[in-house]
């Protein structure tokens, strides 16, 4: 019998030691930022860029404040431009690649026929530094309860008759959509022939024209949280909605082709999770609809979730869950927002949380935002602090994040001579982190807050089948 060398405890963690440091390190390289385009295409239920990447947007809505004059998501006082830098430095440190931007007609266009100049200018402004942060952005025509008249926003007063003050103090402003003056606005809006529909598309003209060629923008989302005012929202949604949406879809793509149009189902279907709403005829559609259930758990988001990325997968479109959130002094709203971006994750969807504003006049006294008054983060900013893949150069994509290990895993079979991005914000890791990567070679000093990874090599003559590289990343705190 052969006798069994016995190893001291010291000696045996030195040998061990040994053994991982000869391991083959996750290997560095230098890698050139691939140029392309801001614009993205819809392929299939996925978004691609120019490089044909499939690209994952993660962000926030701009937010709350936005909905009030002087309708920006910060407060700024005398230094506009030192605020909206801080407000989108801050953005920029999270990871985030795109923010859902409301604008509201009434800031638009509040006396009619008469656009307000300084507001576009501020909005401009807005877009601009984002794009100069590498975040895309998406124009959303925001409403709630039709407008400031109901103690909600969106729609300009003198569309209304005989309209009572303008307020945003309601603590449960959504019940006024069920009043008989809110359903009677949406009535006349929809209604055939109706002004004040003819007076909201040459509105929206305004903004196409001016930003449908605007660096970062990605196209424009018709209208937030629309209701069908008297009329059952399944009936509304089937018919009424659904005529509106293939006129408008067809309208905005002959003014700007290469532009993406966010359709939402109505405010109910955010809720509900299921929508009769059909999907407006032509490229370019992305399905984009709320997450607010009635009840939710954090076992009960995935499948929830899913349930949105269904009605996207009929629809052979993009999902992209245009909000979700809960009020940041609930102790239940870091796991719920985290369990949601691990769906996001999953099911290979997009999203923007809502919302991020820095102001001390709160909107109807929510709390949503990732931020207080003055800019510093709030527990549940932490949910999007975090890696995800951006730009992806490659197929059968799997990611994730395990918030409580800080976990980040990613695997793909990469296309040949691609580069893959990947969100590494700074504040994800501010001790460090590991990277253990196979098939490729990683660089994070060419873009601030990204990683880049490039497959390596497949050799045909050894791997006759072989089309492509596997790669798969993990990256763990220090």
């Amino acid at each position: 019998m052969k006798r069994l060398a016995l190893v001291s405890f010291p000696a045996l963690l030195a040998l061990l030691a040994a053994r991982c440091d000869s391991a083959p390190a996750a290997r560095t390289c230098t890698i050139a930022p691939p140029a392309t385009d801001f614009r993205l295409v819809t392929v299939g239920t996925n978004f691609e860029d120019s490089l044909g990447r499939v690209v994952f947007l993660r962000g926030v809505n701009a937010g709350t404040r936005s909905k009030f004059a002087p309708y920006v998501p910060f407060d700024f006082g005398d230094d506009f431009a030192g605020a909206l830098a801080a407000y989108m430095d801050r953005a920029a440190s999270w990871g985030i690649d795109v923010l859902r931007v409301p604008f509201v007609w009434a800031a638009l266009e509040p006396a009619q026929g008469q656009d307000d100049d300084e507001w576009l200018s501020r909005y401009d402004a807005i877009l601009d530094a984002a794009w100069a942060r590498g975040i895309w952005t998406v124009l959303d025509f925001h409403q709630d309860v039709y407008a400031e008249n109901f103690c909600g926003d969106g729609f300009p007063a003198w569309t209304l008759v005989d309209p009572p003050p303008p307020h945003h103090d309601c603590a449960v402003w959504s019940t006024a959509y069920e009043t008989a003056p809110v359903e009677a606005a949406f009535d006349a809006f929809w209604a055939d022939g109706s002004e004040v529909q003819a007076e909201y598309f040459a509105a929206w003209d305004v903004m196409i024209a001016r930003y449908k060629d605007t660096p970062g923008v990605l196209g424009f989302e018709p209208i937030n949280e629309a209701s069908g005012g008297s009329e059952d929202d399944d009936t509304f949604s089937a018919t009424t909605f659904s005529d509106f949406y293939a006129t408008w879809v067809a309208h905005a793509r002959s003014l700007a082709p290469t532009s993406l149009v966010f359709v939402e189902p109505s405010g109910t279907a955010g809720v509900l999770l299921t929508t009769k709403l059909v999907r407006p005829p032509g490229d370019g559609v992305v399905f984009a609809p709320h997450f607010y259930p009635l009840v939710t758990s954090v076992d009960q988001v995935a499948p929830q979730v899913q349930l949105l990325a269904n009605i996207g997968a009929q629809w052979n479109a993009p999902t992209w869950v245009g909000e979700f959130g809960a009020p940041d002094v609930l102790d239940s709203t870091l796991p719920r927002m985290q369990a949601t971006f691990q769906a996001f994750d999953a099911l290979g969807l997009s999203g923007t949380e809502w919302e991020y504003s820095t102001s001390v006049d709160l909107w109807d006294d929510e709390q949503y935002s990732l931020t207080d008054a003055s800019g510093n983060e709030l527990p549940v900013a932490q949910a999007i602090i975090r890696p995800y893949a951006r730009a992806v150069a490659g197929s059968s994509i799997a990611q994730s994040f395990d918030a409580d290990t800080e976990t980040f895993t990613l695997s793909y079979a990469a296309t040949s001579g691609g580069v893959t991005a990947v969100a590494l914000p700074e504040k994800a890791y501010p001790n460090g982190y590991d990277v253990a990567l196979e098939g490729g070679c990683y660089d994070v000093s060419s873009l601030p807050g990204q990683m880049l990874i490039r497959a390596d090599a497949t050799d045909a003559a050894s791997a006759p089948t072989a089309t492509t590289a596997t790669v798969s990343l993990t990256i763990t705190p220090e």
